[in-house]
């Protein structure tokens, strides 16, 4: 276990009585909180703080314990909490309890007898004949009590409390109370818990002529007890100070790291609340400086609101009044020197405020804490009196009782927010989990990128960034060299600025929501955001963006550098003629050639199969230096034969990709193939604009162009290439697809299918072919559809890795997935209009004509997509065209997995619900239910089968473990 958990930590805090009630006695109990442990992993936080749930006549919400060792009933039974303990343990979350020192109740058994006359254990409290002892030490809850001390009668003497009179406050002079506090921390942490909150731990010890606050004795009894808990079980458990003080106060609690694990930034937490309503940044900047050089081992507590207070104890008296007027002018809100009102009211309803401050909440240094129902933007009740108006119910839903207990209303124990915006009619988890555009499903992303980046926000350095714009909160989080970039305008209005950047040329900002790359930086580096807006960029090398963008089929950088140690060699004796004309072949030469070719050929993915032998049937020189041979293959295989057309070049440098030979003799040299070779399709281009024939041995080749010739294009794929709104497809597998398009586009009026305008053609007799086809599309950059599909995946899936798979999956996914989700639809109406035109031009026969191919058929251009090429004749169900379009979208899911940890659990369920969203869309647009549904994983099996036989990447054996699954035939 990393002793240092804490600093990674995402801490929930809930009452166990306001969270769920399994009993029905309208009480919130272990058993309900087990029940939910679910939510919460969904939900994204790591480490639950559990308010106090001992025994208590509950006049302080439990923090007046009257035995330390049993549980409220209403709560359960230490069985019930063990059980919950274990579930949270085994889900990976952590557990802290309260561990309330300075005081009791007044029911506790050691007061009660504290109270009689010659009790020895009278001095478990502290008592005075007198309540003039410790003048000047301040009333903390002023609006309740008078005096810090209280008369008892049956004692005959006042005792000390410093904050309800029925909280006596324990004498820590006494050894004995010091080892009996041991001994309860000892009984929860044998038990099991992780950590104890130590509550109130500023006021253990009085002396006169102090405040009683902060004194030196009582930061020594925090070292002790520190040193007790490690001597007992080692490093792993932590101690979390309340320590509602100024920050050179608070810092000795910390010690030279020998002090508590973590203490409440008290300091910062209000001056988020001045700084956003001043929108000005000084105040985070003051405090964030003020708060430095605490120990390495330890770590602030983050919070905006919780049980208590919005507390102004320790801002100036300006400060406080200026809080007061702007966040709780009624005075019902006020409460002894706070605000009692939940973060959603608080801000006025106001969203883009409360996604900033959840912002700064995850991004400064230290460990978030969220309050339960804060996610969801839970309201409050004034007309309950003291702070129980922030203790409410948790809201589950509209059901009766906000979904949270089946018991009789007048049973509960506080009731729901009932009324006003803040209803639970409006405002519940249920509502909220499936809407992706909720609170909830805001947090829930936040903490998913939030747990990705655990190390660097939790306990990385930081470092303000000097921005001239004062509304402009910008800084920079560092761990292990590891960048991420915050940016917050604390202003209601738009905001343009500078970011300081210079010192990070060449780096990449990449946003982490939605992860797109925005512009190198190269300097200073302007940026605009919305009223309240915010962006977290991680900056990341430029080579490392360019890497994640590769397409599937290119080979990486550093596998192209150099020469294969086991490269082929061909031997000639003459020239290259001799490998490709039949009455000047070499044939030593050209088995060779041929054998190699057939070994580079079984590593292509556009092929269907391996083949296992290459035959030369016809070739051409289109260019004489360096040579290059237009050749038609004959490729054998265990599927089968099939015809390829592929371009060879041969060249005296090994520079560009498709090297699979070394050619011995006839001037050496290097043989190349030039699918994925964008040079040869410009070439091509261009020669066919300029009216291309040629004679081979067997066949005429003739070919046009009519339209405008870029002078570069870009491969989008092997066999097609783009560039200035120009494409040239050629077909590298002659299934007669290309022949389709050429015949049946011009009949086509679906706007979205653009019609070749030129091509190379092959002729021998009658027997005519098309080698390659030209055509134009709207300007723009273009995208092959498998390649958008594949980018739209990994955004996708980069929104979801770090959320678990659980409750309200489907809205988080919803909404990850809104472009390709949309995108798929499209193509489910557009297939189904194409099989509608298809039908019209072919006529009517068993099945309808299928387009017989996946997204390689189709391009995208500047958000539209078009439909390129036909695959070979064919008809049958729909399904089969459907389940070609399935197969690649679950390849494109699998292969954005492989390159992100915590996105595999995601994909079945994104397959799912993008297939769903794909048939939905093809039955609405043909008005009709398709036919033989219930054979689809068996199609799908069979296509997964097929296409793992192309290359043994895992991407398709993924899709093939999912079939087999699905259908029960093994496979993993």
């Amino acid at each position: 276990m990393d002793p240092l958990w804490y600093k990674d930590a995402v801490i929930y805090q809930l009452h166990v009585r306001s969270f769920f009630d399994a009993n029905d006695d309208g009480y919130g109990d272990f058993e309900g909180l087990r029940q939910k442990l679910p939510y919460l992993e969904a939900l994204g936080v790591n480490t639950l703080w559990l308010m106090p749930f001992f025994q208590s006549p509950l006049r302080d919400d439990g923090y007046d314990i009257s035995d330390y060792y049993q549980i409220l009933p209403v709560h359960g039974s230490l069985e019930d909490f063990r059980r919950f303990l274990d579930e949270a343990h085994a889900r990976g979350m952590r557990v802290i309890i309260e561990l309330v020192l300075n005081h009791t109740s007044i029911d506790h058994p050691w007061f009660q007898e504290a109270r009689k006359p010659g009790s020895p254990m009278r001095d478990f409290y502290v008592w005075s004949d007198t309540p003039e002892r410790y003048k000047g030490v301040r009333v903390i809850f002023q609006d309740f009590e008078p005096s810090n001390w209280t008369f008892d009668p049956v004692a005959g003497a006042y005792y000390w409390h410093r904050f309800y009179h029925h909280q006596p406050d324990l004498n820590w002079d006494n050894p004995e109370v010091e080892k009996a506090m041991h001994q309860v921390m000892f009984f929860w942490a044998d038990m099991g818990v992780d950590g104890f909150r130590l509550d109130a731990i500023p006021y253990l010890y009085e002396r006169e002529g102090t405040n009683c606050e902060n004194l030196p004795e009582t930061i020594e009894a925090v070292k002790r007890l520190r040193k007790a808990l490690e001597e007992r079980y080692g490093p792993g458990k932590v101690l979390l100070a309340e320590a509602n003080m100024w920050p050179e106060e608070t810092l000795p609690y910390f010690g030279e790291g020998d002090g508590v694990h973590m203490a409440y930034n008290f300091p910062l937490m209000p001056r988020l609340f001045l700084a956003l309503r001043r929108e000005d940044r000084g105040p985070i900047e003051a405090m964030l400086q003020e708060t430095e050089g605490i120990p390495e081992s330890a770590q602030w507590a983050l919070f905006l609101r919780n049980h208590d207070e919005l507390t102004l104890e320790k801002v100036t008296e300006e400060e406080r009044e200026f809080l007061w007027e702007v966040y709780a002018p009624d005075p019902r809100y006020r409460i002894n020197l706070g605000i009692r009102r939940r973060l959603m009211p608080l801000l006025g309803g106001d969203r883009r405020r409360f996604e900033l401050l959840h912002a700064l909440l995850f991004t400064l240094k230290g460990s978030p804490i969220l309050y339960y129902g804060d996610e969801i933007g839970m309201g409050d009740n004034p007309f309950l009196g003291d702070r129980n108006g922030v203790r409410t119910p948790m809201q589950w839903s509209a059901d009766r009782n906000a979904g949270f207990s089946r018991a009789p209303y007048h049973r509960l124990f506080l009731p729901p927010v009932s009324e006003g915006p803040y209803s639970y009619h409006f405002v519940n988890v249920e509502a909220q989990q499936e809407n992706p555009h909720s609170l909830l499903n805001f947090v829930r992303r936040f903490l998913g990128i939030r747990n990705r980046y655990a190390r660097v926000l939790g306990r990385g350095s930081l470092r303000l960034l000097p921005v001239e714009n004062r509304r402009i909160l910008a800084y920079e989080r560092e761990y292990q060299g590891e960048k991420i970039l915050v940016v917050a305008n604390l202003s209601r209005y738009s905001q343009a600025f500078d970011l300081p950047l210079e010192g990070y040329e060449g780096l990449v900002p990449v946003e982490l929501f939605s992860q797109n790359p925005f512009p190198p930086v190269e300097g200073r580096y302007r940026l605009a955001l919305g009223p309240h807006g915010f962006m977290l960029f991680a900056l990341r090398p430029k080579q490392e963006i360019e890497r994640l963008y590769l397409p599937d089929w290119a080979a990486p950088e550093e596998e192209m550098a150099g020469i294969p140690q086991d490269l082929p060699t061909v031997p000639l004796s003459g020239g290259v003629e001799g490998l490709f004309i039949d009455t000047l072949v070499d044939e030593r030469a050209r088995a060779s050639f041929l054998s190699a070719l057939g070994r580079v050929l079984s590593e292509r993915s556009w092929l269907a199969s391996r083949p296992k032998q290459v035959g030369l049937k016809d070739a051409l020189r289109l260019q004489k230096e360096p040579p290059l041979y237009l050749t038609l293959l004959r490729l054998e295989g265990e599927g089968g034969s099939l015809e390829a057309f592929l371009p060879i070049a041969l060249r005296q440098d090994r520079e560009g990709p498709g090297l699979f030979a070394r050619v011995r003799g006839g001037g050496g040299g290097y043989l190349f193939e030039l699918s994925q070779d964008p040079g040869f399709y410009a070439l091509l281009l261009r020669r066919l604009a300029q009216g291309f024939e040629g004679r081979s041995l067997k066949a005429h080749y003739r070919g046009r162009h009519p339209g405008h010739v870029p002078e570069a294009l870009e491969l989008l794929r092997p066999g097609l290439a783009a560039g200035e709104g120009v494409w040239l497809q050629v077909g590298l597998i002659q299934d007669g697809g290309l022949d389709r398009t050429e015949r049946l586009f011009p009949h086509l009026s679906l706007p979205w299918v653009r019609r070749p305008v030129g091509g190379l053609y092959w002729e021998r007799g009658r027997e005519r072919r098309v080698l390659a086809l030209t055509g134009t599309f709207p300007s723009g950059q273009p995208q092959e559809a498998f390649a958008y599909t594949l980018r739209l995946a990994r955004e996708g899936l980069a929104r979801l890795q770090d959320h678990p798979v659980g409750e309200g999956a489907l809205g988080l996914m919803a909404d990850a997935l809104r472009e390709l989700e949309a995108l798929v639809r499209l193509l489910g109406v557009r297939l189904a209009l194409l099989h509608r035109a298809l039908q019209e031009v072919e006529g009517e026969g068993d099945g309808v004509p299928l387009l017989n191919r996946g997204l390689g058929a189709f391009v995208e251009v500047e958000g539209e997509v078009f439909l390129l090429a036909l695959g070979k004749e064919g008809r049958g169900l729909p399904l089969r065209d459907l389940a070609r379009l399935a197969y690649d979208l679950e390849r494109a899911l699998y292969l954005a997995a492989e390159e992100m940890e915590g996105a595999g659990p995601w994909v079945d369920l994104a397959a799912d619900f993008l297939e769903e969203a794909l048939f939905q869309a093809y039955q609405e647009a043909t008005q009709g239910a398709l036919e033989a549904l219930e054979g689809f994983p068996q199609l799908m099996l069979a296509l997964a089968q097929e296409q793992a036989l192309r290359e043994e990447k895992p991407s398709r054996q993924e899709v093939l473990k999912r079939w087999r699954r699905r259908t029960g035939e093994g496979g993993g």
